[in-house]
């Protein structure tokens, strides 16, 4: 019989990436702007903020325009935009500085409005395969590597991979053991990289009646 892992709040904390450049949204932090009357950072909070786990903000550069969200915040290692897995790295060396006691780093986008903490609920209750280093989210036959659950021991994978100036995420997640966690509910990946994304947000929220 095979062992299975199970992941607990005890042991896990979230990390809410928001290093990204907003490029195709034309400046600024795209995740500063709102969605009605409250920023789709501060959505994001409120909502992780109900699973009564420690809740923390990677950052690349800034710092000043996000001291307002009330979270620790942990600035990348590598500079120059070096992409989510420079703010996975970054995430994991301070957890291990820092919190003796968390095995898990699960991570979010700071882009996903409507991602939600039935979501992490979901990889909370879970089982998984004892060896499990790794779980992403997958929705419709596509993987979202930005969303999942990161286990603290590939912390030096992770370093030499970046040594390497590789950035991307799946490259290095295939030399590891994962899983892939599936959802039904597309929505919880809707993200917004352009003014239109906006706009298209505006309508969802509006067609699910979202308080």
């Amino acid at each position: 019989m095979k062992k299975e892992l199970i992941i607990n709040k005890s042991n896990t904390i979230i990390v809410i990436l928001a290093g990204g450049q907003s490029r195709r949204f034309g400046g600024g932090y795209k995740t500063l702007y709102k969605l009605n009357n409250i920023s789709i950072l501060d959505r994001i909070i409120q909502n992780f903020k109900k699973l009564k786990i420690e809740l923390v903000l990677n950052v690349n550069s800034n710092e000043d325009q996000f001291i307002k969200s009330g979270l620790h915040l942990i600035k990348d290692e590598h500079e120059n935009f070096q992409g989510p897995l420079a703010g996975i790295y970054s995430s994991m060396k301070w957890t291990l500085e820092n919190r003796k006691n968390i095995e898990w780093i699960f991570t979010s986008p700071s882009d996903t409005p409507f991602i939600d903490n039935s979501l992490v609920n979901k990889f909370l209750k879970t089982k998984y395969i004892d060896k499990t280093k790794i779980i992403l989210a997958n929705s419709c036959n596509k993987t979202h590597p930005v969303i999942g659950m990161w286990h603290i021991s590939l912390f030096k994978s992770l370093e030499d991979f970046l040594v390497k100036e590789n950035r991307k995420i799946m490259l290095w997640v295939e030399e590891q053991n994962y899983e892939i966690l599936n959802f039904e509910n597309k929505i919880y990946f809707f993200n917004i990289n352009t003014q239109a994304d906006l706009a298209e947000a505006i309508k969802i929220e509006k067609s699910l009646k979202i308080p």
